[in-house]
């Protein structure tokens, strides 16, 4: 006999949670590990603007990676809240988390033209009088840091919060159905991940919402 609907229903709820919160787990360590490396930028330091790169690097992985988790992703999967997790953040918190959702909104994950800082210069550099000219560009984009000193500080403390709340969560529910955490999720898709094709305009445009949401 199969399961009435609404059991079913229930069932397929809890699993989609489940995985959310797993997957949530290694979003939430990789922002952890890019907050650590860019620990090592000194805020009253001068840097190569190759280093500076690679501060930048570490911070948009921290912000994507954290943001990553409260994403709408396809394949049914709710996205996480801090409801799910049972974690109510201060009125700073709150903020900082909406200001990290919208910085990868605008900056991280797409190029919004009203947050685009570039400044561009055509020169020539064709040294014949018969000739047209011929023109290069030169380029200088904001290589800054938006995350260092405090700002870093309280954003690591979040990332804790939200980590430590996520795994308490995960330990409660383990301890009432340990048998629902034996689970491989390795599709041939997620395989093939790095060698797929583009993904449509649509799937690039999913924004992340702040998290407020129900469950």
């Amino acid at each position: 006999m199969s399961a009435p609907p609404d059991q079913e229903k229930a069932t397929q709820h809890a699993d989609a949670r489940r995985r959310r919160l797993l997957y949530s787990l290694n979003d939430l360590q990789q922002a952890l590990s890019a907050c650590a490396f860019l620990y090592e930028c000194d805020e009253d330091a001068s840097y190569s603007k190759v280093d500076l790169r690679r501060f930048r690097c570490f911070e948009t992985t921290l912000v994507v990676a954290y943001t990553r988790p409260f994403a709408q992703s396809r394949g049914g999967t709710m996205p996480l809240t801090m409801k799910m997790v049972g974690l109510k953040l201060s009125d700073e918190k709150r903020s900082l988390h909406e200001r990290l959702v919208e910085m990868r909104n605008t900056i991280m994950a797409h190029s919004d033209e009203d947050m685009m800082r570039m400044t561009v210069e055509p020169f020539d550099v064709w040294e014949g009088d018969s000739e047209p000219p011929l023109y290069m560009i030169q380029t200088v984009f904001d290589e800054g840091i938006t995350l260092t000193g405090k700002l870093l500080f309280d954003t690591n403390e979040l990332l804790l919060e939200v980590y430590q709340a996520t795994v308490r969560t995960l330990f409660k529910d383990l301890q009432a159905r340990p048998e629902s955490f034996a689970l491989r999720i390795d599709s041939e898709a997620a395989r093939a991940a790095r060698n797929t094709a583009p993904r449509s305009a649509a799937a690039r445009g999913a924004q992340v919402t702040t998290g407020d949401e129900s469950e």
